[in-house]
């Protein structure tokens, strides 16, 4: 990864906003600057002739293997609490300090370690960067997309009257390992039934911690890979035989509206636009009060990430940012409809980078 040009166009950006020191800690921020996720923390200033890289013993071995090689390395050894090894180095920096994400109780320990010192959050400087990929980044989405695929593909070729919903789980947890993923992106959703109307799937409590797949039932599944830190994000509903005709509108009208709003999925569109777009397709059958979240988020190094496409969103698409779009309809007590792709933005408009049908949905049984 060019973790040089990105470091360099970080310290462009701390001097256009008047950042001379920044310390980096939450995870992906490290792998994105560092090529390691710690724990470790990274400090950025200009006043040093390179980033220092600060890593307890159990993650030195990694660091000198994975992490990018102009970094200095500093090993925090086991005698001192990390964050007071981190902090007497940046209280030899003057200037103001820039912090990417820190916990309130590790800020007040900052604080008070580096006294008068002014602390600004940086996290909007870091998604200046991290929000437009570049063509590494895009190369690792498109194979986790391929994974994810694959995994979707799995799972449709188990579906059938009889088998439970962590039995599909578990196919498409193993086609995923199987086909180079390093993990699953988030915990795996597969609901059936009227859990389907549940957008996160069900709570895997007491005697409900599984379902066995009927005839007639939809099946909605939501599933992703990582691949060399980088996520994808599909979610495909089907049905087991015939559900009947609100439900053949409500899938045929969450389609439209999915196609609909990646017509608008592209450079200098207002991330809100595309919302709109969904929504008033849905408007159109009355389904647009069961459409409950937003129509998609960036996907990365993170699973969520900017920019968010709702309806209360400011920001901008731009070529290469990578979205997903995915609109969907709930019915309580009865079913569910979510339709998802992990999309790439380009001059000519959307890609979709996930590729499984969304018109072979219904399951002959």
């Amino acid at each position: 990864m060019r973790y040089a040009e990105r470091l360099e166009k970080l310290a462009t950006l701390m001097r256009v906003h008047g950042i001379e020191n920044f310390l980096i800690t939450r995870g992906p921020n490290l792998l994105y600057f560092a090529g390691i996720d710690g724990p470790a923390a990274l400090v950025v200033s200009l006043k040093l002739e390179r980033p220092v890289l600060f890593v307890p013993p159990l993650s030195l071995h990694a660091a000198e293997e994975y992490a990018y090689s102009g970094l200095e390395i500093n090993n925090t050894g086991t005698n001192a609490r990390f964050e007071v090894v981190v902090a007497e180095t940046l209280s030899s920096l003057d200037g103001t300090l820039a912090v990417d994400d820190i916990d309130i109780d590790t800020y007040r320990l900052y604080s008070t370690l580096l006294r008068e010192r002014e602390i600004r959050q940086g996290s909007s400087v870091i998604w200046e960067l991290r929000e437009v990929k570049d063509e590494e980044e895009i190369q690792a989405i498109r194979r986790a997309c391929e994974v994810a695929d694959r995994a979707m593909r799995a799972a449709y070729e188990v579906l059938y009257p009889g088998i439970t919903e962590n039995e599909v789980k578990a196919e498409v947890l193993a086609e995923i390992h199987r086909s180079g993923g390093e993990r699953p992106a988030f915990d795996v959703i597969v609901a059936s039934g009227p859990r389907s109307a549940l957008p996160h799937g069900p709570l895997q409590r007491g005697g409900m911690r599984d379902r066995a797949l009927a005839r007639g039932d939809v099946v909605l599944i939501d599933l992703g890979a990582v691949v060399e830190g980088y996520h994808s994000d599909i979610t495909r509903t089907f049905a087991l035989g015939k559900v009947g005709e609100e439900f053949e509108t409500a899938y045929r009208y969450v389609l439209a509206a999915k196609e609909a709003a990646e017509q608008y999925i592209k450079p200098d569109t207002h991330c809100s636009y595309p919302d709109s777009v969904a929504r008033r397709k849905l408007e159109e059958a009355r389904l647009d009060q069961h459409f409950m979240h937003s129509l998609g988020h960036g996907v990365g190094l993170e699973i969520h990430e900017q920019p968010r496409m709702s309806p209360t969103s400011s920001e901008v698409l731009a070529a290469n940012m990578v979205v997903t779009c995915e609109p969907g309809v709930y019915i309580k007590g009865k079913w569910g409809v979510r339709l998802e792709d992990t999309v790439l933005v380009t001059e000519r408009g959307a890609e979709r980078l996930t590729t499984f049908s969304l018109h072979d949905y219904e399951i002959d049984v």
